[in-house]
């Protein structure tokens, strides 16, 4: 619900400028075009803010709109594509380092199956494929920037407080595939993109079913969670 409450204030504002704009006031193709990267700031802000498992979705909203926004306003001079392979460098190096405190201790992140608790996968114009058998499943981050994530839990199981993934798929695809008993729901904000719940387990009422809560944010881009057959 708050996700559509969210919307209709953005739709609200929009017919207010419009509105301003045929009166003469302002030219909201200008307002929008100066302040849209302030929208990825807000998105990602609101992840951070509901406590996420994972925060690696929220923050990079939080610094991709503030760096688009700083450029807009002509603070950052210089071009931004010149310093972005270096940063996705830089980025990889840190993640080399930093531990992965919720991993087990003889885990190797090559492996295509993981036994992880919580799951935080970004993709760069690149592809991250693995399939999930946790336990004790808890959610976590995927983000996809002009690449693709494929997350297999079908052999995941979530424990009675639920699981939460806060997904980001600017330009890029995200499919997720859970088992049938799982109740899975869906919300977010889609700016020219969207998401497709194919799950058979949102048809039914279990109060005891698992349940698995997608934040999406979604900008020219997809997100798609479906179930499979474990065999295949």
């Amino acid at each position: 619900m708050k996700s559509k409450f969210y919307l209709g204030i953005i739709f609200i504002l929009i017919g207010i400028g419009a509105l301003f704009q045929q009166l003469g006031l302002f030219h909201l193709g200008n307002l929008i075009s100066m302040w849209w990267p302030l929208i990825l700031v807000g998105a990602g802000i609101s992840q951070l803010s509901k406590g996420p498992v994972s925060k690696t979705s929220g923050i990079t909203l939080v610094v991709i709109g503030v760096l688009l926004q700083l450029k807009k306003l002509d603070i950052i001079t210089v071009s931004l594509m010149r310093f972005f392979w270096p940063a996705i460098i830089i980025a990889i190096g840190v993640s080399m380092l930093v531990p992965k405190t919720l991993k087990k201790e003889n885990h190797e992140f090559s492996k295509s199956e993981i036994d992880e608790d919580v799951v935080d996968n970004l993709a760069l114009f690149s592809g991250v494929k693995t399939r999930n058998i946790s336990k004790n499943f808890r959610g976590g981050s995927l983000v996809s920037l002009f690449g693709g994530i494929d997350l297999d839990l079908r052999d995941a199981c979530i424990l009675n407080d639920g699981a939460r993934i806060d997904v980001t798929a600017a330009f890029g695809g995200v499919n997720i595939i859970v088992p049938p008993e799982w109740k899975v729901i869906v919300k977010g904000i889609p700016i020219f993109g969207g998401w497709s719940n194919k799950t058979r387990g949102k048809n039914y009422v279990n109060p005891e079913a698992p349940v698995l809560t997608l934040q999406c944010f979604v900008a020219f881009g997809g997100v798609d969670v479906k179930n499979l057959d474990r065999n295949n």
